[in-house]
This record gives C-alpha cells, structure tokens and sequence, in this order.
C-alpha cells in the first residue's frame, strides 16, 4: 500500500447545519458523534460536496475516511477514501475498532455503529477482507448484526460459518427494523446488555 492520508477538499472543522439537521432527522445527536467520533461536515467542493466525512481510525490515528450522502438514493450513498488517499485501506480495519474490548457487534455501516455505540464495529458493508476476519476473529464474543433483509442475512450466516471457525462465541442478530441504525431503543439496549455487557435481561 503506497498511498498517504489526504482530507478531501472542502471539509470543515465541525458539521454544518444542513448536516446536523439530516442527523437529527435520523435520530442522532449531532454534537456526540463529534466529540465521540470525530464526524465533520464538507461544504462546497468539486468532489464530495455536502456529504458527512467518517474518519476511520487505527490506534488513535486516522488512517482512512469514508463519506455519507444526506439524501438517501441508494446510489452513491457511501463514497470512502481511495488507495491514494487512505494511509491504511479502510478494507483492512473495522470502523469503531478502538472502542471495541472482549466483545464486538459486527454491523454494515457507520451509522450503525453510532446507533450501538462502542463496542460495535463496521465492515463498511456485507463484503469482509480477511484483513477484516482475522481482526473480528480476536474477540472472544462476536455478535453479527447486518441488515434484515434476505440477502444480507445470507451473508451474516456466512460470516457465523467464518467466525465460528476460531475460538469464541459467535451469534447471528436479526432485529425487528431495516438495520441497527434504524432500530428501536428497546432492541439497541438489548444487544448493548446481552453482547457488550454479558448481561441478559
């Protein structure tokens, strides 16, 4: 890998208010995920205007980025660093991974992550890298938690048939909404206690 960290054109120092008003119309506090996850906002730009920016990291250091559209057309909705801008490919980490300890919720997206909170980690999608395997391999509680229809279901069993291969308790979540970012606080809580606290009520 050759490529050095590079920050997109335009990007600001915090979130603008057409960003914090999408994140607030999905249920989030805009001023945690800053303070928590480093998100901030890219105004005007010849490339990747008006999307949030994702800093990935590894160890403390941002490494990598990702970006979410704030309209919800499936196409282009995430649009991440490419191997030129990125120190360390993004394919190779887990989003959320510094705040992971014994126990990790595997989820799609970042956005999932921010709904769990730490101890949820992201494979930036249903695809995984072996980079990304053996990392998820690691914890001792693994719990996957992809999006509910059919054919990402089918690949979280697939990741269980991977996981369960290593030493470790590995489960497949199916929750009652589209994914972990969209679902109820009762469900989040649920998982919180069963998978990253050990406790089940």
């Amino acid at each position: 890998h050759t490529g050095k960290l590079m920050l997109p054109q335009g990007l600001g120092e915090g979130l603008l208010p057409v960003h914090r008003q999408y994140l607030k119309s999905r249920g989030f506090n805009w001023y945690e995920l800053m303070r928590l996850w480093d998100v901030r906002g890219i105004g005007l730009a010849n490339h990747l205007a008006w999307r949030i920016w994702i800093p990935i990291h590894y160890k403390g250091e941002i490494v990598s980025w990702t970006t979410r559209s704030i309209n919800n057309k499936p196409a282009g909705r995430y649009i991440s660093a490419s191997a030129q801008e990125e120190a360390m490919p993004h394919k190779g980490l887990l989003y959320g991974a510094d705040y992971a300890r014994h126990a990790i919720v595997i989820v799609e997206g970042p956005f999932d992550v921010w709904h769990i909170g730490p101890g949820a980690v992201a494979t930036l999608g249903t695809g995984w890298t072996p980079a990304q395997l053996k990392a998820m391999s690691r914890y001792t509680i693994r719990a996957v938690c992809f999006d509910n229809e059919p054919a990402a279901q089918r690949r979280a069993e697939q990741l269980c048939d991977e996981l369960c291969l290593f030493d470790g308790d590995t489960t497949n979540i199916t929750l009652n909404a589209k994914d972990a970012a969209e679902a109820s606080e009762e469900e989040i809580q649920f998982v919180r206690k069963t998978f990253l606290q050990g406790v089940i009520t």
